[in-house]
């Protein structure tokens, strides 16, 4: 893990992660269940190789969250291995789950006013 990646974590665990989260996350049980993930997945992420790319998993992710489901917060069924970016997606970064539809994406045009074309 590189410096500012665990600089991130740190602030994370820090100011935004509740305790009760972040002593789970520390767990000897979540550690085992979290690689018993990464192994059943081959440590690939499962996104990614739906949409046929091989890319390493470096996050399990609670498929059902842990804040509302902690009873599943360590049923492999319930864990899914996930690269950086797919993790992200499914939690718009740090935060909730983000949803996002066909009505909510926007096409993006650039117009050039120097010669009345519009790319």
């Amino acid at each position: 893990m590189t410096s500012s990646r665990r600089d991130q974590n740190r602030y994370y665990d820090r100011f935004k992660r509740d305790k009760g989260s972040k002593a789970f996350y520390r767990s000897t049980a979540w550690e085992r269940a979290r690689e018993q993930a990464l192994i059943r997945d081959n440590h690939l992420c499962q996104h990614c190789i739906k949409r046929k790319r091989l890319t390493p998993a470096d996050m399990v992710h609670h498929i059902k969250p842990l804040s509302e489901y902690p009873d599943l917060a360590l049923v492999l069924e319930n864990l899914l291995s996930l690269c950086n970016s797919c993790h992200n997606k499914e939690h718009g970064g740090r935060g909730e789950k983000v949803e996002t539809s066909v009505a909510t994406r926007r096409a993006r045009f650039i117009v050039s006013r120097g010669n009345n074309e519009v790319f």
